[in-house]
């Protein structure tokens, strides 16, 4: 699986969001692709989002340079702690 960790917005001033990163006091958590394909166009739109799943900032049809992360995912069930 990939995710998104970082997300540079060419514009002026360029404007970075990297996971792990301190955005007014707020860290950033997770970058979100939710844009959407249509017949006749596409909407390309991020979420940046906070530890709370709160938004930070919204990026919306912006030119974007996107880098990725691998991560793998277990299918491991974790036991039931018991008492």
């Amino acid at each position: 699986m990939q995710i998104i960790r970082k997300l540079t917005v060419i514009s002026n001033p360029t404007r970075i969001f990297e996971v792990g990163t301190e955005m007014d006091g707020r860290e950033v958590i997770e970058i979100r692709q939710v844009g959407a394909n249509y017949e006749d166009h596409v909407h390309s739109e991020f979420h940046v989002e906070d530890e709370n799943g709160e938004l930070i900032a919204s990026v919306e049809n912006a030119p974007v340079i996107i880098d990725w992360q691998s991560i793998v995912e277990h299918d491991v069930p974790v036991p039931l702690l018991q008492k």
